[in-house]
């Protein structure tokens, strides 16, 4: 009878979880160049202080916003602080080096900062170090977790907060079989929980390279939100007492395959969601496709990919993909400087950042509307680039 009664449990939970899954079908997708202005609000636009001592690539760049700076870093290259209402260069944060408060690895650009405490994450020898933005010190460490045995093998990535002392970190699939998706650990790098991955994909085992994703985390609502980069379809809601499905990506034809990842062949034309983010309206993602193939050694991978945005509307059920129809052309519309842009990252405050490469504005210029030119009259094409800042909705 106990029996009975907690299969009954069980199957009552799961269809009550089901019910509350968000279905995103992109087979029903609208196409259409969306103006930023529908779905977000405050737009604007800060032109970061082209300083010498914090140069940026426009287009290998990544940001983080707090409520008084931007965080600009260049990957493998260092992170810099900008004033968030000006864009005026700040300092370097930390540096590279064997110091008490310097990293000797790298600084995660994605998803690799805690924005309650102010701390951006580094690796370091068998452990995270913690540096602390606003003091430019290394405030704490933390351990990195350790597989106790060879069939729970795992790798972590950056380590995402769940709480005052206890982080969730994607494990990345190294050889195709790994049977751990994610850990959540404290700072002693004690695993606390262990959530399994049951999907594998085609490996050559002489092949000793494995993804470098961190994973997609966010949070909304108090709770913490997770999506594996590409090839799968779910986002799920995740702490150390569950891992429940959230959102469900339908794609149709375009679904790329978790199997056959490393064949680029088999995927050119899929779409690869590689950023999520919810508000109480909207949600957006990000997807990347390539259209074409080139041949690196003994196996083939994607060219020219292309990155496409898009939103659900959450009181309309209705999915948009922000472009025309033939995927020339994607991104919001910027208001006043008619140029495109697709969300980077959105903070705790809804507040998104995008960027703007100097020298495709100047193209434009003739387009500047008169209120904003007075913030570009003396950009020159090679400066750092400009940043929007927007409100989601």
């Amino acid at each position: 009878m106990k029996i009975i009664l907690a299969n009954l449990f069980f199957t009552l939970f799961l269809t009550l979880n089901a019910q509350n899954v968000i279905h995103i079908d992109l087979t029903q997708a609208k196409f259409g160049e969306t103006p930023a202005n529908k779905i977000f609000e405050e737009i604007r636009y800060i032109p970061l202080e082209t300083h010498k001592g914090g140069l940026l690539k426009v287009n290998s760049a990544s940001y983080y916003l707090t409520d008084k700076y931007i965080i600009a870093m260049n990957r493998f290259k260092g992170a810099y602080l900008f004033d968030r209402e000006t864009g005026k260069f700040i300092r370097e944060i930390s540096s590279f080096g064997q110091g008490p408060n310097e990293y000797s690895g790298i600084l995660y650009n994605e998803y690799g900062f805690d924005e309650k405490n102010n701390i951006l994450f580094a690796t370091d020898a068998g452990s995270w170090k913690c540096i602390n933005i606003e003091t430019n010190k290394v405030e704490s460490t933390i351990k990195r977790p350790k597989s106790d045995n060879n069939i729970d093998n795992f790798r972590s990535e950056a380590p995402w907060l769940i709480n005052n002392d206890k982080y969730v970190s994607f494990s990345n699939n190294k050889t195709g079989k790994d049977k751990i998706r994610l850990i959540i650990f404290n700072k002693e790098g004690t695993v606390l929980k262990k959530y399994p991955n049951y999907l594998e994909y085609d490996k050559d085992p002489a092949n000793g390279s494995w993804p470098g994703y961190p994973g997609i985390f966010y949070n909304y609502k108090g709770k913490v939100y997770f999506k594996e980069w590409f090839y799968n379809d779910t986002v799920f809601s995740v702490d150390e007492n569950g891992m429940i499905p959230n959102i469900i990506f339908k794609l149709g034809n375009k679904q790329p395959s978790y199997y056959h990842q490393m064949n680029a062949d088999y995927n050119k034309g899929k779409y690869r969601i590689s950023f999520v983010h919810e508000s109480d309206s909207f949600i957006l993602f990000n997807f990347s496709q390539y259209t074409e193939t080139v041949k690196v050694g003994y196996e083939t991978a994607g060219k020219n990919a292309s990155d496409y945005t898009g939103y659900y509307d959450k009181k309309s059920k209705q999915v948009y993909i922000s472009s025309t129809p033939d995927l020339k052309q994607s991104g919001y519309i910027a208001p006043g400087i008619s140029m495109n842009f697709i969300p980077m990252v959105i903070n705790k405050n809804n507040e998104m950042v995008a960027t703007i490469d100097p020298a495709e504005l100047i193209k434009s210029k003739e387009k500047i509307e008169p209120e904003y030119k007075h913030l570009f009259k003396d950009m020159q094409e090679d400066d750092n680039p400009i940043l929007i800042i927007a409100k989601l909705k």
